[in-house]
């Protein structure tokens, strides 16, 4: 095989589906990601009549540009499985919108044939042409400060370095939300909220009145419980408590209670400006809403707001079984050092169940907008761009040789010393508090090859009582040990494979 030569460039190219095809190309170092349209571009009424609309990407809303109508070409519309190119234009990202993605290549200087300027009318954006005599094709260069005819993109340079500078300073913040749901609906409350979550054990209905549901003996606590439908929706109405629901244990300020909650979806980064205000008179339990994968909205709960009317009540439950308010106090202040990322696992399944420690948990996604490194087996060998990161993503279940299910998959974004990477798992169990965790023994030889990660175990009571050993994943020497130094840290993206399946 040829060696690249020092002084090529290289460029992503794309098809627009006319007959025969055009072939565009873009600098590769410009191409934030290619992915696939997704959910449905909205249209943006007044914009330029070659601004197909805008599409949700992620954490961020970007305008998309339909290439046909930029160019000049007909007809103009594009099929379900067309492609966007994400590209940053000064400040802010844009997609350019194509009908399919062609090839990621290597070319040589004396390859790119600039258009003379006397065939170039005002509006032109193809800046020189790519003529590969030896496959008889010719690619046709955009140039992206071309993208829009006027200069409010541009500006002059002194405008231009202030503009960058200032994006570059202003730094997102984030927050963490334990998901839920409760009759159809989501609720969000912030990680640093919630202790934990148990399965829907016996709860003593002695104490049973309005939205609370009773009391729940926790480790020797008295642990007050709420329905949290009733609560949330403040209906009359009888709600009955299914088998396969939950107790998301939550800590205010003042005490610790149970939520009883359908199910205990995920955890989410979501950035805080992102975050939308509910209107004016709005509901003072509800800190905002945002938007979770698949456009559901996820009600961001404030716990103290949430139990205001049942605070006194509740305190009377939990003082049952406590002989002193001092002594509940300092119980209370030895609990608070163990909040959701203490002791606690996630358990999470790839065939047969592991775990994870909760506090190198990030957040958990989809597993979709995946790239394919190129000319390597390593475990990851595929990997992501989270929020403009590329990280590696390791299939735990080729890796482990586990006879996993591919519907549905989630990604566990894990973080150790600074560093990320994310783990490919069929589905999340729970989330599971155990103090207590032994050395691991022997293992059977199918994982001579990944012992060192799997260093210890924990054990796990299931749904049905059944109680299991669960191997807990090490990240910190995965990440060291089996992903090698160059996979761990942020990865150029022209040096992605552009997966189009």
């Amino acid at each position: 095989m040829q060696a690249h030569r020092e002084d090529e460039h290289r460029f992503a190219s794309f098809l627009l589906g006319t007959e025969p095809p055009i072939e565009v190309a873009i600098d590769a170092h410009q191409v934030l990601e290619a992915t696939a349209i997704g959910e449905s571009i909205l249209p943006l009424p007044t914009s330029a009549t070659y601004i197909e609309g805008i599409m949700r990407l992620r954490d961020d809303t970007i305008p998309v540009i339909n290439m046909k109508k930029r160019l000049g070409l007909t007809p103009t519309h594009y099929a379900e499985d067309a492609k966007v190119a994400v590209v940053q234009l000064l400040n802010f990202r844009c997609g350019l919108l194509f009908d399919d993605i062609k090839d990621v290549l290597q070319i040589a200087p004396e390859s790119l044939q600039p258009i003379h300027p006397a065939l170039c009318g005002e509006d032109r954006v193809v800046a020189s042409l790519i003529k590969l005599n030896g496959e008889g094709r010719t690619l046709e260069v955009l140039d992206l400060d071309l993208i829009f005819p006027t200069d409010l993109m541009r500006g002059d340079q002194s405008s231009e370095k202030t503009v960058t500078r200032a994006a570059a300073e202003k730094v997102r913040s984030y927050s963490r939300f334990v998901v839920f749901t409760s009759e159809g609906q989501q609720y969000g409350v912030r990680v640093e909220q919630a202790q934990e979550i148990t399965f829907l054990s016996e709860i003593d209905d002695m104490f049973q009145n309005d939205v609370i549901e009773g009391a729940l003996n926790l480790r020797g606590s008295t642990i007050p419980v709420l329905n949290a439908a009733r609560l949330l929706r403040q209906s009359a109405a009888t709600i009955p408590v299914e088998e396969t629901a939950r107790i998301l244990v939550l800590t205010s300020k003042h005490l610790r209670y149970g939520l009883v909650v359908d199910t205990v979806r995920e955890i989410v980064s979501i950035a805080d400006d992102t975050i939308l205000p509910l209107p004016s008179g709005g509901h003072p339990a509800v800190e905002g809403v945002a938007q979770g994968e698949g456009a559901e909205d996820i009600l961001l709960v404030n716990v103290e707001a949430m139990i205001q009317t049942q605070e006194e009540e509740l305190h009377s439950m939990a003082r049952l079984r406590d002989s002193t308010t001092a002594e509940l106090t300092q119980t209370r202040r030895h609990e608070t050092r163990h909040l959701i990322t203490a002791d606690c696992y996630l358990v999470f399944s790839i065939g047969k169940n592991y775990a994870i420690e909760l506090n190198d948990v990030q957040e958990i996604i989809e597993a979709k907008d995946l790239m394919i490194l190129p000319h390597t087996d390593s475990p990851g060998r595929q990997v992501l761009n989270l929020r403009g990161t590329v990280i590696p993503v390791v299939d735990l279940g080729q890796l482990f040789d586990e006879p996993g299910d591919a519907v549905d998959q989630k990604l566990i974004i894990g973080r150790k010393a600074g560093q990320m990477v994310a783990l490919q798992v069929d589905r999340i169990v729970t989330i599971y508090k155990q103090v207590k965790f032994q050395q691991t023994p022997s293992l059977n030889p199918r994982y001579r090859h990944c012992a060192d990660m799997l260093d210890r175990l924990i054990e796990y009571t299931g749904d049905a009582g059944v109680k299991e050993h669960v191997l807990v994943v090490n990240i910190e020497t995965l990440m060291r040990h089996h992903l090698g130094q160059q996979m761990i840290g942020e990865i150029p993206m022209n040096d992605l494979h552009l997966d189009t399946d």
